[in-house]
């Protein structure tokens, strides 16, 4: 990448690009920041998009909207959004609504929608 982030971090994987956010919360700054990469990634690759969000202990509206606008342009584009270390809550509006099938989510967050978790 071209410009250096504060926020996150993007890597290539395999048939995807990952991108880590490395704060807790989720401001203002990294959803800009996050904005901006995504819009590359979008338009600049074929790739399908990986988000890991296991530091979030919060995901705000406006960050769960971006996302699923993410997840709806690139099914248009054939490609998916694969989201690693989505909360529980999170899930569940996703579930809710109806959106599921635009995103793939992690074993471990259906694991605990369902309720079969270990304690």
């Amino acid at each position: 990448m071209a410009k250096k982030t504060r926020y996150i971090q993007v890597q290539e994987i395999k048939n995807a690009y990952e991108i880590k956010i490395l704060s807790n919360e989720v401001h203002e700054k990294i959803l800009e920041e996050l904005e901006a990469v995504l819009d590359m990634l979008f338009f600049q690759t074929r790739a399908h998009i990986q988000i890991d969000c296991r530091k979030i202990d919060y995901f705000p509206l406006n960050f769960l909207t971006k996302i699923l606008q993410l997840a709806r342009d690139l099914r248009l584009k054939k490609r998916i959004l694969v989201l690693v270390g989505l909360d529980l809550p999170s899930y569940r509006f996703f579930s809710r609504y109806g959106l599921l099938r635009l995103i793939f989510s992690n074993e471990e967050t259906r694991r605990n929608s369902l309720g079969t978790t270990k304690e």
